[in-house]
């Protein structure tokens, strides 16, 4: 692919492109990587990433790191850190990736093959315990819950709070079985 450059009257430059040839079109088809437009510059050369001797970098009035010209930056957000593509030019919104969780119709989290998951060798009363659907609010933790002989789900709970499946993880943990109806603390609903 040929590209010329020509300057407006404002001294901006404009980029021509001619016809593209076959070879250079087979090569950016092979990577998937797109070329960008003449005038923007890829993220690593914009921020003047060279070697690791600086790996934490300012521009754009953000805080960036990066391990090297070709290793993805980080920017360091208030909330997050988002990582950019180094050979690409910065873009303020780019794509993103949502999150969607699964439950059966009794109210189990589903994993990733659409199987309920369960907490392994975790019991209460002999009954195994399960990941609820619902979340902690504010957090990416789930409830634990287990199942009577009616099939009712119930959650478990410690001082009147219910709990996450981290919390029952650590007290099986602590049992020899895996039994939680050990600890008199423990309630259900």
């Amino acid at each position: 692919m040929t590209i010329g450059n020509s300057s407006d009257d404002d001294g901006t430059v404009v980029g021509t492109q001619s016809q593209p040839d076959e070879q250079a079109a087979d090569s950016s088809e092979a990577t998937g990587v797109q070329e960008s437009e003449p005038h923007e510059k890829a993220l690593a050369d914009e921020l003047g990433i060279e070697d690791l001797t600086n790996p934490i970098l300012g521009g754009r009035g953000r805080l960036f790191s990066a391990a090297g010209p070709q290793a993805p930056i980080v920017e360091f957000t208030q909330n997050h850190v988002v990582m950019h593509p180094p050979q690409l030019p910065f873009v303020e919104e780019g794509p993103v990736e949502d999150f969607t969780l699964r439950v059966d119709r009794r109210g189990v989290l589903l994993n990733e093959l659409g199987e309920p998951k369960h907490i392994a060798a975790a019991k209460f009363r002999g009954v195994g315990l399960w990941y609820a659907g619902e979340q902690k609010p504010g957090t990416l933790k789930h409830y634990a819950i287990w199942f009577d002989q009616h099939g009712m789900p119930h959650k478990l709970y410690v001082n009147n709070e219910p709990l996450t499946t981290d919390v029952i993880y650590r007290l099986r943990n602590k049992t020899h079985d895996g039994e939680l109806s050990i600890y008199p603390d423990i309630k259900s609903d």
